[in-house]
């Protein structure tokens, strides 16, 4: 089966503002909220032009992508799960006694590294892999899907100044099972996606995933006196000498890195919906050019930048930042 693959392509601090004089505490309200029509207020009908009265509910047959079944899944990738740092693409050697690195190899850090960071971390690519029906569970289905997690590496030495920024990326397969009822042979083809009517693709159950990846901590590992490697821990603090003189040298690097997922199968089916009809689009409302001024004195003036809260303010949520002198006004209304 060839891999079908999908490319990734995943609150102010000021809150609220104002120039007042008055210093007592108000919650911020977050800016940019959606606009939610005030209570008793019904929202914006979906056939603005059309009286309500005429609207008329009907069933109609649609063509939809129907969910079938759907997970979650919040994975630590620690060195057992993922391996060593690998290099993205053909790099010179970090190390003068040694060969070119090549795509995929392991990463050898630089002679003189004493810690590793990195940064940057995100999904440059995920692979359905495999995915056929389960043998234990009639209806279910067996998807195998492969992770590939980008991310910069900054090694450092003794001296902080000293900096090597490497491409990096780790890989991990995931397996997992989904229900996605049966389907007979069948061939489905149509030229809606440039195929012609030529292309034909079977009738099984579609894999969609999104991901999401966070970088937890690195730490450069060390063979001692030609040994197993063993892992360093506090991001691989510490010297690295000369092999050959019985001292620690680092070999790799080992990153630890949080893996959000949501899996879904699902299949293109026809369904009979409620429908009242097109929807009929209202104009569209012209980029008007905001006054800087007005935006800016629109702020809260952040007095917890001035005077940071202490931890009974932070625990409680108290702002100490002062509000516009609107707000202020609405609260002694109120």
């Amino acid at each position: 089966m060839s891999a079908f693959e999908l490319n990734n392509n995943s609150a102010s601090f000021f809150g609220n503002a104002g120039d007042g004089k008055d210093s007592r505490r108000v919650p911020s309200v977050p800016q940019m909220q959606p606009p939610v029509p005030p209570p008793g207020h019904p929202r914006p009908p979906i056939h603005p032009e059309i009286p309500p009265e005429k609207i008329r509910t009907k069933t109609e047959n649609i063509i939809a992508l129907k969910i079938y079944d759907i997970c979650r899944s919040q994975d630590c990738l620690d060195f057992n799960s993922i391996g060593p740092a690998r290099a993205v693409g053909e790099m010179e050697p970090l190390q003068s006694d040694e060969k070119p690195i090549k795509e995929g190899q392991i990463i050898i850090p630089p002679r003189d590294a004493a810690s590793v960071s990195m940064e940057d971390v995100h999904i440059k690519r995920i692979i359905i892999v495999d995915k056929r029906p389960s043998s234990l569970r009639r209806g279910f289905w067996d998807v195998e899907v492969k992770y590939i997690i980008g991310y910069k590496l900054i090694f450092r030495g003794i001296n902080s100044h000293d900096e090597k920024v490497i491409d990096a990326f780790s890989m991990y397969n995931k397996k997992l099972t989904l229900f996605g009822s049966e389907g007979g042979d069948l061939a489905i083809a149509t030229d809606l996606f440039g195929m012609d009517g030529s292309g034909v693709f079977e009738a099984t159950p579609f894999v969609m995933v999104e991901a999401k990846a966070m970088g937890l901590c690195s730490s450069l590992i060390y063979d001692s006196f030609g040994s197993d490697h063993s892992r360093g821990h506090g991001h691989g603090h510490g010297h690295d000498h000369d092999h050959h003189e019985g001292r620690r040298r680092a070999t790799s690097v080992e990153v630890v890195i949080g893996l959000f997922s949501i899996v879904k199968l699902f299949r293109l089916v026809d369904l009979a919906v409620e429908s009242t009809g097109f929807t009929i689009p209202g104009e569209c409302e012209e980029i008007c050019p905001m006054d800087p001024c007005e935006f800016f004195n629109g702020l809260a003036f952040p007095m917890d930048l001035f005077a940071p809260p202490q931890k009974r303010e932070f625990d409680a949520g108290v702002s100490s930042n002062i509000a516009p002198r609107g707000v202020e006004a609405a609260l002694e209304v109120e």
